[in-house]
C-alpha cells in the first residue's frame, strides 16, 4: 500500500543537480598578457585630459622598447606553447610593433637632424677632458626684492679630488610653468654632463602668480652675473657658456640669449631649448586640446591678465619676437604628440630663425609628450642625448659603428 499511495510521485535525490548552461571559459595567460601589453603600447597614443595623465603617457611612450621586447616573447610563448595560442600570437606581435615604432623613429629622428646639429658654428672649442668625479655646491643668493633664491653647481674633479680648471660651462632653468620647481632638478643629468668634464651651473627663479613677469627675467640676468663673477671659484668658463633649458625653463633660456643687452663679460655661445613656450599669445588664443594644466591661466598667472589687456608683457616674454640677425646657435627639440607646448611653435621659432639669418636646428619627436627626455634611458631621453653631444662637441665623438655617442647617461 505504501508503495502505491506514492507511485506518481517524482523521488527525490539528496545529490546537487548540474547548473545549466555552458561552464565558464578561463583566459589563457599568453592572451590576457597580450591583450595587456596591447593595452599599454596603445596608452601611449591617448591625449591627456588631466595633468595627472601626462606621468604615465610619457612613461608608456619613453619605455616603448622594453614593452615591444615583452610582447615579442609572450607572441613566441603563444606560437610554441602548447597548445598553441593564434590570439594571443596576434594581439602580442600587434603591440610589439605598435610599441617598438618610436625605436624606428627615434633612428630617423637621429639621421634627418644630426647633421643639421653638428653643422652649427657652435664654438666651445674641443670636447672637455672627463673628470675623475663630480664636485656638487649650493649657493644662496637674493633677488632685487629680497626673496631667497638658490642655486646648484656640478662640476668635474681630478683624480686626486681637487677641481679641475675653468670648463665649458651649461647653465640650466627648469620646467614647472613659471609656478613650481627649483634648480634640483635633472640633477642627475648634470651629474652626467660634469663627469663629462663641463661645468653646469643649474639657476633659480621667482615663481608666478607671487612674481610675475618680469620678475624672472630679472633673476636669470641676475644669475648669470652671479656665474660670471664667480667664474674663478667655481670653475666657469665664462667666455664659454651655453643656456639650456625646459619648457619654461627654455623659455628663460632662450630669452635670455636672445637679449638684446645680453650680461657684460658673459658669452653665449649657444642655446638649447627643450619644447619651450615661444609665442605666448598665440599660445593663449589656441591652447592645446585637449588642455591638461589649462595654459590659459598659467599664462594669465604669468603675465597679468590675458593678450587684450597685456600686450606689451605678451610680446616682450615672447621669444619669437626677439628674433634678428646674429643670434647665438639654436637646438630646439620639440614631441611630436606635445599637449602642453605645441611642437608647431618649435617650427614657428626655427623657421623664424632661419629666415634672419641666425643657425638653429630643429628637430621633433614624432611620438613624443611634454617631458619626454625626464623619463631617463627611455627613447627620447636617448634621442636628446645624441642631439646635444652633437650640438656641444664638434666634431661629434664616434663609436666604431659610427654613431654618435651618448653622453648623459645618469
Amino acid at each position: 500500500m505504501e508503495c502505491a499511495r506514492h507511485a506518481g510521485v517524482p523521488r527525490t535525490s539528496s545529490k546537487a543537480q548540474p547548473a545549466t548552461g555552458r561552464p565558464g571559459r578561463r583566459v589563457p595567460p599568453a592572451t590576457a598578457w597580450a591583450a595587456a601589453l596591447l593595452g599599454l603600447a596603445l596608452a601611449r597614443l591617448v591625449p591627456p585630459a588631466a595633468a595627472w595623465m601626462l606621468g604615465p603617457i610619457v612613461v608608456a611612450g619613453e619605455y616603448a622598447a622594453v614593452t615591444a621586447a615583452a610582447a615579442a616573447l609572450v607572441a613566441l610563448w603563444g606560437a610554441f606553447g602548447r597548445p598553441r595560442r593564434p590570439a594571443a600570437v596576434g594581439l602580442a606581435v600587434t603591440a610589439a610593433l605598435v610599441a617598438g615604432w618610436p625605436v624606428v623613429q627615434a633612428r630617423r629622428v637621429l639621421a634627418d637632424a644630426g647633421p643639421a646639429v653638428a653643422a652649427l658654428p657652435i664654438t666651445l672649442g674641443p670636447a672637455p677632458a672627463p673628470g675623475d668625479a663630480v664636485l656638487e655646491g649650493v649657493t644662496t643668493y637674493a633677488a632685487d626684492d629680497g626673496a631667497p633664491l638658490t642655486l646648484r653647481r656640478f662640476r668635474p674633479a681630478t683624480r686626486a679630488g681637487g677641481a679641475a680648471g675653468p670648463r665649458p660651462t651649461l647653465v640650466v632653468l627648469y620646467a614647472g610653468a613659471w609656478r613650481s620647481g627649483d634648480a634640483g632638478q635633472a640633477a642627475a643629468v648634470h651629474r652626467a654632463l660634469a663627469r663629462r668634464g663641463y661645468a653646469v651651473v643649474a639657476l633659480d627663479y621667482r615663481h608666478a602668480p607671487a612674481h610675475r613677469w618680469p620678475a624672472q627675467r630679472a633673476d636669470v640676468r641676475r644669475g648669470l652675473a652671479l656665474v660670471r663673477d664667480s667664474a674663478a671659484a667655481w670653475g666657469v668658463d665664462a667666455g664659454r657658456v651655453v643656456l639650456w633649458g625646459r619648457s619654461s625653463g627654455g623659455h628663460l633660456a632662450l630669452l635670455a640669449a636672445f637679449d638684446p643687452e645680453p650680461v657684460p663679460g658673459l658669452v653665449v655661445r649657444g642655446v638649447m631649448s627643450f619644447y619651450g613656450p615661444v609665442d605666448l599669445a598665440e599660445g593663449y588664443r589656441r591652447p592645446p586640446r585637449p588642455d591638461p594644466i589649462d595654459a590659459r591661466a598659467v599664462l594669465t598667472a604669468f603675465l597679468g591678465g590675458p593678450p587684450a589687456a597685456r600686450p606689451a608683457a605678451y610680446r616682450d616674454a615672447s621669444p619669437v619676437a626677439w628674433v634678428r640677425p646674429g643670434l647665438p646657435p639654436a637646438l630646439l627639440v620639440y614631441g611630436g604628440r606635445d599637449h602642453v607646448v605645441e611642437a608647431r611653435f618649435g617650427r614657428q621659432l626655427a623657421a623664424a630663425l632661419r629666415a634672419a639669418g641666425s643657425p638653429a636646428a630643429y628637430a621633433e619627436l614624432p611620438w613624443a609628450e611634454h617631458g619626454f627626455d625626464v623619463a631617463r634611458g627611455g627613447v627620447g631621453a636617448r634621442v636628446s642625448d645624441g642631439l646635444v653631444t652633437r650640438f656641444l662637441t664638434h666634431p661629434p665623438p664616434q663609436v666604431p659603428d659610427g654613431r654618435a655617442r651618448g653622453m648623459l647617461r645618469p
